[in-house]
């Protein structure tokens, strides 16, 4: 008795001093659940509003209902806590709210609960970011003695008045115009000539319009083969020089062996027929060398040259052969 009594004083502390007599005592309990605190908050508001139509005196408490079944020790699943809550608190009803937090929305379950009677129960469910009057004053409102009218109903479950239908256009079908077809006459291809009859050209040439291109003269080839054969010549004419140089010398040499040297006249005439013979000999050396290597050079460059233009000659001509006619292929040629 002296537990109950301590129990009871710190919930008439925790329940803003609800009295043990005089008029019906209602204590609305803090909503309690998974939502979050500011809705929970929103929610007690208009919970106790709605409350206020009861008959009686009705407060806000401090703690849930929850909390208030751990003070006193009981297990809310058992009939008898809730008898135990009230007489605890010394009140005739309770409030009690619970709110969780789902994907559409916020639940919300208000349960009153008084002695002696099965609770009565009401729920709804929030939109999330819509304001909770509308559903909580349609649905919970009634458990409170609340009746909503036609449109507070309408706007709280989220009514919506179609406007009616309008009437179907008529509509009228015009005929499609056929289609005009227009026949195109194919155009007559032109006549094949008859070439049965025609003379066959027997022409037989080397070339497409019978007409032989005559190669191009090499002119360059010609002006270097000109030059050679001078060279030629020149190397020639040289040697010859040079055996008559020599044939001098050995003229003034025959001098030499039969002129005297018996005074100092023969002898200075000695010396100079001997400087004679060697002018001779050294330019009949000099003839020889030089016609050697300017006509052997001019000759190798001509028989080079010669060689070349014979392996790289091709004459293309056409040609007519015992039974029928061709085209002939040469290599090689002289000029």
């Amino acid at each position: 008795m002296k537990r109950s009594a301590i129990l009871t004083f710190v919930f008439v502390v925790l329940a803003a001093g609800v009295a043990s007599a005089g008029p019906r005592n209602i204590l609305v309990m803090r909503t309690e659940g998974t939502a979050d605190a500011s809705t929970r908050t929103n929610i007690d508001t208009h919970v106790l509003r709605l409350a206020k139509n009861l008959d009686g005196k009705v407060e806000g408490g401090d703690i849930t209902f929850t909390d208030a079944a751990a003070v006193v020790g009981c297990n809310l699943s058992e009939a008898s806590c809730k008898d135990d809550v009230l007489a605890t608190l010394g009140v005739d009803e309770i409030i009690a709210t619970t709110a969780t937090s789902t994907a559409n929305g916020t639940n919300v379950t208000v349960r009153r609960i008084a002695k002696g009677v099965a609770p009565k129960t009401a729920q709804t469910t929030i939109v999330a970011g819509r304001a909770p009057e509308g559903k909580l004053d349609a649905d919970i409102g009634p458990i409170f003695g609340l009746k909503a009218t036609a449109a507070s109903a309408g706007t709280a479950l989220g009514s919506t008045f179609n406007e009616p239908a309008q009437p179907p256009l008529e509509t009228t079908l015009e005929p499609t115009p056929s289609a005009t077809t227009t026949t195109t006459e194919p155009t007559p291809a032109p006549p094949v000539p008859d070439t049965s009859t025609a003379p066959i050209d027997t022409t037989v040439t080397a070339a497409p319009t019978n007409q032989v291109t005559p190669m191009p003269r090499d002119d360059g080839g010609q002006r270097n083969r000109r030059l050679q054969k001078i060279g030629m010549a020149a190397g020639g004419a040289f040697v010859l020089l040079s055996f008559v140089m020599w044939s001098q010398a050995n003229g003034v040499q025959h001098d030499i062996d039969d002129a005297p040297a018996n005074t100092v006249a023969d002898l200075r005439h000695l010396q100079d027929l001997e400087g004679d013979a060697d002018a001779y000999a050294g330019a009949g050396n000099l003839f020889f060398l030089t016609g050697l290597v300017v006509g052997g050079v001019s000759g190798y460059y001509y028989w080079r040259g010669r060689r070349t233009a014979s392996s790289q000659q091709a004459v293309v001509a056409p040609a007519v052969f015992p039974h029928g006619a061709g085209v002939v292929l040469s290599f090689g040629g002289g000029r």
